[in-house]
């Protein structure tokens, strides 16, 4: 919960914040000339992460009985159903988020910052990443438990898009606690301009080819791609990402009566969440828009298991060719109507 100290007699009313028995604490004066927040995936056990997760749970037993906490331990948050990240600030870590993976919905938890770093914009920094995170992973809700005292801490989610709602998992329906749910939309691409940082999509397109090397022959030409080919991409082309990440990636060409789809990658981490058919349909629908009348894409005769995907995702096999150099088939040519 995030009830404010009322919540228990004797505490002293001199806060620089305010907390949550399951969702951490969020104040916020305000500061001028801060310092830019970003919130990254991290871990619990980093040395600045468990300094102030510690903290946020020594802050929460002097408030609040037992029975009314309802935080992880940082060995649960260290369990693979837990998404956690922490904003930063100059690198130093200021605040922590988690979201717990539950069956049909996500769970806030963990939500906590530095007294000394509030009023600087990392509660809303951290919320945001995590409904981000959600929706990239298709889940219909986000959810939460907090306290009806801390009313900082209810507007921060009403702002964010949190309604009350009724208990839900294993939380029993008390005074102490308010439950409240965000329904989640599925993000849509975003087309990236050629004066944006590309050095994120860069590593995205590296870690997702990675795997390739010793596999393919011969090499991908990702190999020799630059953040700077890629903002000439972005300018001549379509450079497509989902986010937050970015999540996803692709570059759109038009080629005569078809729309060329390249360099499709999805984070590691995000495999599975129908991030690749999402970007794929986006691809189907910038076709029609332009009158084209398919999609093309290719892949290595290697990766048979993109070649089943693509298939699964109505594309027909229509070629196979030879890089230079080589004697046998290299690359398969995939279609799909519009």
């Amino acid at each position: 919960m995030t009830p404010d100290m009322a919540a228990k007699p004797g505490v002293i009313h001199k806060i620089l914040g305010h907390c949550g028995h399951s969702s951490g604490g969020l104040a916020c004066p305000k500061t001028r000339f801060a310092m830019a927040v970003s919130v990254r995936p991290d871990s619990p056990r980093d040395p600045g992460a468990t300094a102030l997760l510690q903290a946020s749970h020594a802050y929460l037993q002097s408030l609040y009985d037992p029975e009314d906490n309802h935080f992880l331990s940082i060995d649960e948050l260290c369990t693979p159903d837990i998404l956690f990240f922490t904003a930063r600030q100059d690198g130093r870590v200021i605040g922590t988020a988690a979201l717990a993976l539950r069956g049909g919905y996500g769970e806030v938890k963990s939500m906590f910052v530095d007294p000394a770093a509030r009023g600087q914009g990392a509660a809303g920094a951290l919320l945001s990443r995590l409904i981000g995170e959600g929706a990239l992973r298709g889940l219909p809700a986000l959810k939460l438990e907090t306290g009806p005292l801390n009313t900082e801490a209810l507007a921060l989610y009403a702002r964010h898009g949190f309604r009350v709602c009724g208990p839900f998992g294993d939380y029993a329906e008390v005074p102490a606690s308010v439950f409240m749910e965000r329904v989640l939309d599925t993000p849509a691409p975003r087309r990236l301009g050629p004066e944006e940082d590309m050095a994120p999509v860069h590593a995205l397109l590296i870690g997702a080819f990675g795997y390739m090397g010793g596999v393919i022959d011969p090499p991908s030409s990702l190999t020799r791609m630059t953040p700077k080919d890629l903002a000439r991409e972005a300018a001549e082309n379509e450079l497509w990402v989902l986010e937050p990440g970015p999540a996803a990636c692709m570059i759109l060409t038009v080629k005569g009566d078809t729309l060329y789809l390249g360099k499709l990658a999805v984070d590691d981490r995000l495999r599975g969440a129908g991030l690749a058919r999402r970007m794929i349909e986006h691809a189907v629908a910038r076709a029609r828009a332009l009158g084209l009348g398919h999609v093309t894409l290719q892949t290595r005769v290697e990766l048979t298991g993109n070649q089943a995907t693509f298939q699964r995702l109505g594309f027909r096999e229509v070629e196979r060719t030879a890089h230079a150099g080589y004697d046998r088939p290299t690359s398969i040519t995939y279609r799909r109507d519009v």
